[in-house]
């Protein structure tokens, strides 16, 4: 939406409004406010605490790129703000108690951080391997937050957050530690829509509604390669064995969802041999979420998004030593769509 741009660029405030929106909407690489806004609505759909928090967090982000004075080209695409959303939301998933004022100013330092974290992985990731940072600042700055909480009195780990050890695998689909969802064919339509849900941390198959609304909104192929995408998560973990539980609560499927839409339209121009190698990213993202979930397990940490930055980068590290993909340049990235005429 560039026109809304320009005109929001006459007022200072709703300047920062649009450019907090196309924060939460980059989180799926849509740069769009009304993508945003309907990915927003599919947060506060699955917990207010949730949508405060990342409100909280694509705020604090932005506000700090201000104040830094970073390149206004990307705070006006949402570039500084989607880390900083990811980071609010972990933090009010994963800590607690919720709605504390400590919690609340824990997550304004940390999202805020994650600008600083974006620019310095940039400086490397987009200057010098010309790849783009992804969610890389998000992970790096959760994590560690994430284990303060096992070593402080005043923020608490939530139950989420156990050290998990090797135990007994229950593979069939259920809502909880025990009993089997409805349907089968009900608890695979919940589980694709949880994975999509769940890049935002909401656990509702309401929210994948609305995000993938809100991508259909800036683009078709996106919207259908994030569906796609928490469909092979889905399929692949239910391949390798893996926990029913986890499968049906989506989180097989959020690391290959975004893979699958990076490859496949927003990293690399849209063709067949790009959806094909869409599809196959978003199964390595899987692969390596398994891997990831078995390491941090013991330490009591979720491998959040870690699993899809590895497997993007590779897969999109392949387009300087091979003519078969056409990569989109990083400053010119819009839409799947828009992209087409760089086929030629």
């Amino acid at each position: 939406m560039p026109r809304f741009g320009e005109r929001a660029d006459r007022s200072t405030l709703l300047a920062f409004i649009d450019s907090c929106l196309r924060g939460v909407g980059q989180i799926l690489f849509a740069n769009n406010p009304v993508s945003g806004l309907l990915i927003l609505c599919g947060i506060f759909a699955a917990s207010a605490w949730l949508g405060v928090a990342t409100l909280v967090g694509v705020v604090a982000s932005t506000a700090t790129a201000h104040l830094l004075r970073l390149d206004r080209s990307r705070i006006r695409a949402g570039l500084y703000g989607y880390n900083g959303a990811l980071v609010g939301g972990a933090l009010a998933t994963f800590l607690l108690p919720a709605w504390s004022p400590s919690l609340l100013l824990y997550a304004v330092v940390a999202s805020a951080m994650s600008t600083l974290v974006m620019v310095a992985v940039s400086l490397v990731l987009v200057d010098q391997l010309h790849l783009p940072p992804l969610t890389l600042p998000f992970n790096l700055v959760t994590l560690p937050c994430l284990l303060v909480s096992f070593t402080t009195t005043h923020l608490h780990h939530s139950p989420m957050l156990v050290r998990h050890v090797e135990g007994p695998i229950n593979t069939a689909l259920r809502e909880g530690a025990s009993g089997v969802a409805g349907s089968q064919v009900g608890a695979l339509l919940e589980a694709v829509l949880r994975g999509v849900g769940q890049i935002v941390f909401a656990d509702v198959p309401l929210a994948g509604v609305l995000i993938l609304l809100g991508l259909l909104v800036w683009s078709r192929i996106g919207a259908l390669f994030a569906l796609v995408g928490s469909v092979v998560g889905l399929i692949v973990g239910m391949l390798l064995g893996g926990d029913g539980h986890d499968a049906y609560h989506g989180l097989w499927g959020y690391n290959a969802m975004v893979a699958a839409e990076a490859l496949a339209g927003v990293f690399l121009v849209w063709d067949w041999k790009t959806a094909l190698y869409g599809v196959v990213g978003a199964a390595a993202a899987t692969g390596l979420y398994a891997g990831l979930a078995a390491l941090f397990g013991p330490l009591g940490l979720p491998a959040l998004t870690l699993p899809f930055c590895l497997a993007t980068l590779v897969f999109l590290a392949l387009q300087h030593a091979s003519p078969v993909f056409r990569a989109v340049p990083l400053p010119k990235v819009t839409s799947p769509e828009e992209h087409l005429p760089l086929r030629r």
